[in-house]
């Protein structure tokens, strides 16, 4: 009977130790934290990163200045790109358009959210 104590007794011992175990594990591979560390580590390699990508993503969000000779040869743009273009021309501009409000909203939530889980942390004058 003592041993079936002590056998019950060591498996709540182990349950405890790999719930925590579960817990730091968790916490450790929270992406929250993963990316903060990164940050930390490597805060010219993300710089560098926001900035290629700030450009990629405003160079196809505005629409493009058309050149000189595609002004003066409006058949000529037609032609080169095929059916292909033709079709996929209108569609990257809804695709745009979607991106940007979607972007937009969600940047707006997240700062709505952002702004209103800090609003509580003020120091009261």
């Amino acid at each position: 009977m003592i041993s079936k104590l002590q056998a019950i007794k060591d498996l709540d011992l182990a349950r405890a130790q790999l719930g925590s175990h579960l817990h730091l594990a968790s916490e450790e591979l929270n992406p929250k934290v993963i990316i903060s560390r990164s940050l930390r580590e490597h805060p010219w390699i993300w710089a560098g990163g926001a900035a290629i990508a700030g450009l990629l993503l405003i160079r196809g969000l505005m629409p493009s200045s058309r050149s000189k000779i595609e002004r003066d040869n409006l058949s000529a743009s037609a032609t080169k790109g095929g059916l292909i273009a033709l079709i996929l021309s209108p569609m990257l501009g809804m695709v745009r358009q979607a991106a940007w409000k979607y972007g937009s909203q969600y940047l707006q939530s997240y700062l709505t959210q952002h702004f209103s889980q800090h609003e509580g942390d003020r120091p009261s004058a």
